[in-house]
């Protein structure tokens, strides 16, 4: 099982985390489709310190000895999912930049050819 202090820095962390991340959102600086997953994992943090007891049994269900094990293991694995989450969003967004900037070139080329020809009139 879990000590009782990290138990706590747990749920304080995660109270503050979650908190901070709904301020975020509430002050339009964090999208919510990006901070879903942030939340999720702030709720499931808050359920885990709660329940303590959820470690050993989570634990047990992986194979691993220490219940603190399976918290680092759990966090890593956490980490991971948000940074490929929002690597997929990087993409994405890379690929609409691109896109919008070669449309913006071909707007400006159009313009010139119409600047052009209203000239020579």
């Amino acid at each position: 099982m879990i000590s009782f202090k990290l138990q706590i820095i747990l749920l304080i962390g995660a109270i503050i985390s979650f908190f901070l991340v709904v301020n975020l959102i509430k002050v339009y600086k964090l999208e919510l489709k990006y901070s879903m997953l942030w939340l999720i994992v702030m709720v499931i943090i808050i359920l885990l310190s709660i329940f303590p007891k959820s470690f050993s049994f989570i634990s047990n269900i992986m194979g691993i000895e220490l219940p603190v094990n399976a918290l680092y293991l759990l966090t890593i694995s956490g980490v991971i999912v948000i940074m490929f989450s929002l690597t997929l969003e990087v993409s994405k967004s890379t690929i609409k930049i691109k896109e919008l900037s070669q449309e913006i070139g071909l707007l400006k080329h159009d313009l010139e050819k119409l600047q052009k020809g209203i000239q020579k009139k």
